[in-house]
């Protein structure tokens, strides 16, 4: 990608915002001039699902610490399409009765674009 050969991010993940112990919120913008939209389809830019996915194990990683490591996603549902210029939120929540999983979701506007869950070990 010519973003990361260049030292640029290609998304930028805002502050994160605590909504309750082990739950997380924070927005997330995807430039429009991103090389993930221009690839991904040309003349039809969508934000591919492995994009979608590489913002959510960034978040965790912030969320969590670095003492916790990504071992695996599951049930993954892309719901929506995203856009360039789409409004992104990401949450992520602790699953209490399910340690070491974390349930996401990627909110478009008011509507759900992605969610599942990603598996931790220490």
């Amino acid at each position: 990608m010519a973003d990361a050969a260049r030292g640029e991010r290609w998304h930028a993940i805002g502050p994160l915002e605590t909504l309750a112990p082990g739950e997380w919120r924070a927005a997330v913008r995807v430039p429009a001039e991103s090389d993930w939209f221009a690839g991904h389809f040309p003349g039809d830019p969508i934000l591919p699902g492995i994009a979608q996915l590489g913002m959510v194990r960034e978040m965790a990683g912030r969320a969590l610490g670095d003492h916790a490591r990504l071992s695996g996603f599951s049930r993954i549902k892309f719901k929506k399409i995203i856009r360039p210029g789409d409004g992104l939120t990401i949450t992520l929540t602790c699953r209490t009765d399910l340690p070491g999983m974390v349930a996401f979701r990627i909110e478009s506007g008011a509507d759900i674009a992605c969610s599942g869950t990603l598996t931790l070990t220490s």
